[in-house]
């Protein structure tokens, strides 16, 4: 900071940038020379541009009073800054960034919040914003919200060994047996008194914004991998570990079922809703036959001998992400025809770009790697979902999720921009060309279970083939035939 005598009472004397006066101990003031304020202001150097991250059309004027903010902000003048920064917002009430600033520079955390709530009201991505909200709320610390600025990803790091897990087990809590799930009611029920066990009610929460899990993951400085988790039964108190994989496990000793709650590093997403089973496994079996009696796979069994010697059938929960997008839609045609009439001049427009919003509900990604025949049977009626429970679970087992949000939000990206061009590119002719851009603008997700029949078939001729059943709605698929 610059000094100089007082020319009263020789004290010291500091510059207040804001007032442009020097001011001494003693409270006596002279003002800033010109010469004084331009050698002050070569040395501080140029004011470094700002990167907007508003996604419309700015308006000139709006612009330069923006600027003019972040000039005043430079010479050290908040005060003004916020005042110029209100005027950009008046005069364009959908600009962003002045929001967001004027949120920045509030120490009041009432106001903080009702800018970054502009924000998001016009930008329900914005990463930034979405960054603050989360400190203010006490979702993230500071010190978590600027790594998650400077990382890009966090370390992926292999766990060594297993992972101590925390579980649920299903237990009557009347006679100590096991629970079950009726099947004609989809009731938890205890297999030995008839105890009818209370579930969870279904939640009014619509899922995690994509963006605040991002925010999050990318403030972990470790991302890790698990290859075992580590089970302690709490019935017979025997360990033993279990894939990654699975959510629930019974145990090989005393037959009590638990289902995994969390483990020691917090690797575990609880799933949101579950579908149950809708088709009985007598059910799965009779359509895996059907579909095998069809044309094709008689025509297959004229070459070999695929007909089925057994099968064996197991029904499972799988994981699956559903995803909402809300999304901003660019459609730019252009006519390369030649207008007819004088009229059709007046009115015809060879090049046009229109902008709107369109958004997608319920887009499925499976969380398995494997296997892909699943994406055959993905087709489920998401509005009869419960909330999870993990006694649900006490019939039939669960797989955990080996694709997460992050890896399966770009799978579903892809469909959503894609099904957006098909949607509005259509009208396209030899002279007429429309294209179509799509921008995801927000995205919502979910974690759910859904009933899946999952059955190895053994044909006569020594070949293995997997086929799979929707629990809900009884579509099939089968894979190809294979050598064990």
């Amino acid at each position: 900071m610059p000094e100089k005598a007082c020319p009263r009472c020789q004290q010291p004397m500091r510059l207040d940038t804001q007032s442009g006066f020097w001011v001494c101990p003693n409270k006596h003031r002279v003002p800033e020379t010109l010469d004084e304020a331009q050698t002050r202001m070569k040395a501080k150097g140029e004011r470094p541009s700002v990167t907007l991250t508003y996604r419309g059309k700015l308006e000139a004027r709006t612009k330069s009073v923006f600027e003019t903010a972040h000039d005043y902000l430079w010479q050290g003048d908040p005060t003004r800054a916020v005042q110029i920064f209100k005027q950009a917002v008046d005069l364009q009430p959908d600009f962003v960034d002045a929001y967001l600033w004027l949120a920045k520079l509030t120490d009041d955390p009432t106001q903080k919040r009702h800018y970054l709530d502009d924000v998001l009201a016009r930008d329900p991505g914005h990463i930034e914003a979405l960054r603050l909200l989360m400190v203010l709320n006490g979702e993230m610390t500071p010190e978590e919200a600027e790594r998650s600025i400077q990382a890009a990803d966090p370390r992926r790091q292999q766990a060594e060994g297993a992972v101590k897990a925390t579980t649920q087990t299903l237990i009557c809590p009347v006679c100590g047996g096991g629970l079950t799930v009726d099947e004609t009611s989809g009731r938890v029920v205890c297999k030995f008194c008839g105890y009818l066990a209370p579930l969870e009610k279904r939640s009014d929460r619509e899922g995690g914004t994509l963006g605040v899990a991002l925010l999050k993951r990318r403030a972990q400085a470790v991302q890790w991998v698990i290859g075992e988790r580590l089970l302690r039964c709490k019935q017979c108190g025997t360990e033993r570990t279990i894939p990654a994989g699975r959510l629930s496990h019974v145990c090989p000793f005393c037959g009590a079922n638990a289902v995994i709650e969390s483990d020691a590093l917090k690797t575990v997403e609880k799933p949101d809703t579950l579908l149950p089973f809708v088709v009985t496994e007598d059910q799965a079996k009779l359509a895996i036959r059907e579909r095998l009696n069809k044309l094709d796979q008689r025509m297959a069994g004229l070459l070999d001998d695929n007909r089925v010697a057994h099968a064996v059938i197991e029904g499972l929960f799988v994981p699956l992400w559903v995803f909402d997008a809300l999304v901003n839609v660019s459609q730019t045609t252009t006519d390369q025809r030649m207008p007819n009439s004088r009229d059709q001049v007046r009115t015809f427009k060879p090049y046009e770009n229109i902008q709107f919003q369109d958004g997608m509900v319920g887009v499925p990604v499976f969380g398995m790697k494997q296997p892909t025949i699943l994406k055959q049977i993905s087709e489920y009626e998401l509005s009869s979902a419960q909330a999870y429970d993990p006694k649900l679970l006490a019939r039939t087992p669960a797989a955990l999720y080996d694709i997460d949000f992050d890896a399966a939000s770009l799978t579903a990206r892809s469909h959503i921009t894609q099904t957006m061009r098909d949607r509005y590119e259509r009208g396209s002719g030899q002279s007429v060309e429309v294209k179509v851009y799509a921008n995801v603008l927000q995205m919502t997700f979910m974690l759910m279970l859904v009933p899946v029949w999952i059955a190895t078939l053994y044909e006569r001729d020594g070949e293995v083939r997997a086929a799979v059943v929707n629990g809900q709605t009884g579509a099939v698929a089968l894979g190809d035939s294979r050598k064990p």
